[in-house]
Order: C-alpha cells, then structure tokens, then sequence
C-alpha cells in the first residue's frame, strides 16, 4: 500500500501567494476603473454582481493575506533566502554602477510619482478621468452622499417638506418610510436604489437606471428592483390606471408586485412594463 504523502504547505504558500496575487490584480483594477463612492452608493453600482464597497473589502482581504502569505513564505525559505541575499550583497559590492543605478530608478520613481510628472502622472490622470466619466446628471445624487440622510433632510435638500416626500413614497408602495429613516436604509429594505426613491420623491420622469444595478447591467437594469406602484409613481401614471393597462396586455398583477418578478412570469423584460404602463402601444 502507497504511503499517503503529506501535505506540502511550502508548495502550498507559493500557489496560494500566485493565486491571491491574481485577486489583488483583478479587484485593484476593477477598483480603478469604478465610479466615485458618491455615484457608487447612490445607483448602487455593481460589477459581476458586487457593490463597489465588496470589491474594496475584498481587494484589503487578499492584500493583507498577501502580505501573511509572502513572510510564511519567506519563513519556510528563510535559509535559501539568506545565502541568496548575501551572495547578491557581495555581488553587489563588485557591481557598483548597478546598485546604483537601481538605487537611483528606485528613488526616482518615488520623487517623480510625488511631484506628478508624466508618465507617472499620466496614470493617476486616466484614472481621474474614467472615474469622472461615470458622473452625469443621472448618477449624481443632489447633495453629497445623500444616501446617508434622513428622508425628512433629504427631502428639505430638494425643497420639499418631510410630510410631502413622506407622502409621495407612501402613496408609490414604499414600504417602512418614515422622516427619520436614512435614504440608504428605506431603498436596502425595498430592494431598490436611493436614486430610484430621490425620483419619486421629486416626482422625477427619469428611468433612474443609469447605474441602478451597475454600470451597463445589460438591459432593464434597474426596473427590476422597482414595485408596480413605484413605477406608475415615477411615471406619472395613477395606480389604477397603470394596473389596468398592464390587466389589458395579459399582465394583471398588484400595486407591490416586483417588476422583474412580474416579467419574468410572461416571458419579458422589466423594461418593457413601462411603456405599457405609460399607454403606448406596444409595436
């Protein structure tokens, strides 16, 4: 009978530190390429179904294993790693010009990185401007970070009374709304956006699905996540109107009905309820 090899951990910390290393890669760069916490928070940006604020966690996990990982892994080398070190040390002692010259690329990347020259500059730069690039007048909450707020400072930061904006939810299906619950709270509780409740807050016409389930979801992104209410809300449409048209294209359904849900039982898409609630005819 075959001994039963035992485990590799040496082997083991080296693929782990590959792997993990793979993870920072990919999370720094989505990290890079992502929208501004303010748009992020507000539309609830997602990529590969993960909110910004998941890929920042994970990315900080990976790299502080990374770190774990890289001393274990010098731990178990540490002899391999001593004699190398001390004949490179030696070495360099003999090539002066080298070490130097590695020294001083070293530091100088350091300096010109600090005092913003190109081409170092120029990708802090590219950076700032892909994220800019995702703030329109759709993504952009009216007042910074006002997924934090109080529905009731919310609604004054758009000039309108707490009892109003209180009202125009309430009459939209939004469940659990009161004055005093965060923005951000009232839409997690709803299954739905800050942006799309600022929208009916503010009576807004707007799809408010620029980035509701994150940047370029595919189609429909962000409808799914409304109510059949929320929707004729937002559309200007009264309830009773909204649910009799969707009755006459062989969609009946009720006010708190999920759109995605309601599509999905016929065959659709979520974005194609709202032009049937608006009352257009369907082509």
């Amino acid at each position: 009978m075959a001994e039963k090899k035992k485990f590799n951990w040496r082997a083991f910390t080296t693929l782990y530190i590959v792997v993990s290393g793979a993870f920072i890669t990919v999370t720094g760069l989505v990290l890079y390429l992502s929208p501004p916490g303010r748009v992020a928070h507000w539309v609830e940006w997602r990529f590969l179904g993960l909110l910004k604020e998941q890929w920042q966690a994970v990315h900080t996990i990976f790299a502080f294993l990374f770190v774990v990982a890289a001393l274990i892994h010098l731990w178990f080398n540490w002899p391999i790693f001593w004699s190398y070190l001390k004949h490179k040390l030696q070495s360099g002692l003999r090539m002066k010009r080298e070490t130097g010259l590695a020294t001083f690329l070293t530091l100088g990347i350091f300096v010109l990185t600090l005092v913003e020259v190109p081409p170092f500059s120029s990708v802090m730069a590219l950076g700032e401007y892909l994220t800019k690039s995702w703030s329109n007048e759709q993504t952009e909450p009216p007042v910074p970070h006002a997924e934090e707020l109080t529905l009731a400072a919310f609604a004054r930061a758009v000039s309108l009374t707490p009892q109003a904006a209180l009202r125009r939810l309430t009459d939209a299906g939004v469940a659990g709304a009161d004055t005093s619950i965060i923005m951000g709270e009232l839409a997690e509780a709803n299954q739905t956006t800050p942006k799309i409740l600022a929208d009916l807050i503010t009576a807004g016409r707007g799809s408010g699905v620029g980035g509701g389930s994150g940047g370029g979801a595919g189609r429909g992104g962000g409808w799914g996540r409304m109510t059949v209410a929320q929707l004729c809300a937002q559309e200007g449409v009264p309830l009773e109107t909204g649910l009799a048209r969707l009755a006459a294209a062989g969609l009946p359904t009720q006010a708190g009905e999920n759109l995605r849900a309601l599509a999905l039982a016929h065959d659709r898409e979520a974005f194609e309820l709202a032009p049937i609630i608006r009352g257009e005819k369907e082509k």
